[in-house]
């Protein structure tokens, strides 16, 4: 039985464990803009540009850093569209603005190609151990079609209504993650401060009410002063900009998201630190340390 041919563009930190999932299943198809991050990947087929990949196959699946890389690999120089055809699906996985992929969605309509906007949760191990949370935006019935291909690379697809729906959940989530764990820091930071035992501290948090997900993982890496990127900083500071777009389009009352993005600010000189590496901030100013 031939397999089907997917395409795939962007080998960075979530890239590279999708991509080795998907090629357990599938004929894959691969362009990263540096060359030599894609050779270091066996068994995938390495194309020359966004269009040739687009010729070669038959959904793509692009992740990418941000809305500048996007245009590029879909509007540059044998970009994407110009290599895609009626009939075929192109999937955005990174976190992109809401205008972008209105944008992109009319392009595909008047060519006849079929849009999804679906990013992405689960950090680097999710990636690597194929169990991505997917927020899909796009005409149900392609989702449904797509769905095969998803489940090669996570464990959950939450279909979130028209384009770009997917956005807009992902926008919201990484706010929402953003607030929860500097929350539980300065509740951390509080404890330890007025004399209480960071274990003690932490035991009574994670067994209460304010237990939850992130801080949990998150914790393992401060504790052991492990700041390598599950997630940059970098990053989450863009997709905060992108919720702070959103908030201010519909005029929505969020007090707390609106400091949110001025926080994570204050620790962008480690920018290309997990975004964990916001508690040093909070060791620094308060003079304490979490150990």
């Amino acid at each position: 039985m031939t397999k089907k041919k997917i395409g795939f563009i962007g080998v960075g930190i979530m890239g590279t464990g999708m991509i080795n999932n998907l090629k357990k299943e599938f004929e894959l198809f691969v362009y990263n803009r540096t060359r030599s991050k894609a050779e270091e990947i066996s068994e995938i087929n390495i194309v020359g540009s966004p269009k040739e990949l687009g010729v070669k196959t038959d959904i793509v699946f692009v992740c990418v850093s941000n809305d500048e890389a996007l245009r590029d690999v879909l509007y540059g120089d044998n970009g994407l569209f110009s290599g895609l055809e009626k009939g075929k699906t192109l999937v955005d996985s990174g976190t992109t603005s809401l205008e972008l992929s209105e944008k992109i969605r009319d392009d595909a309509k008047k060519i006849g190609i079929n849009f999804l906007d679906a990013p992405i949760t689960g950090s680097k191990m999710g990636a690597n151990n194929g169990t991505l949370m997917f927020m899909v935006g796009g005409q149900k019935e392609v989702f449904e079609k797509t769905i095969p291909v998803f489940q090669s690379m996570g464990k959950k697809f939450v279909y979130c209504g028209e384009t770009p729906n997917g956005q807009k959940a992902k926008h919201s989530l990484n706010m929402t993650m953003s607030l929860i764990l500097e929350s539980y820091l300065e509740g951390m930071a509080l404890g330890i401060k007025s004399g209480v035992p960071r274990e003690a501290m932490q035991e009574i948090l994670d067994n209460s009410g304010a237990k939850n997900g992130i801080s949990d993982f998150k914790m393992k890496q401060i504790l052991e002063k492990d700041f390598t990127p599950h997630f940059t900083l970098e990053l989450m500071h863009k997709d905060l900009s992108l919720a702070d777009d959103d908030r201010k389009n519909l005029n929505l009352h969020a007090p707390l998201a609106d400091k949110i993005q001025e926080i994570f600010a204050d620790s962008l000189s480690r920018k290309e630190e997990d975004i964990c590496t916001i508690v040093k901030t909070l060791e620094e100013k308060n003079d304490i340390k979490f150990e």
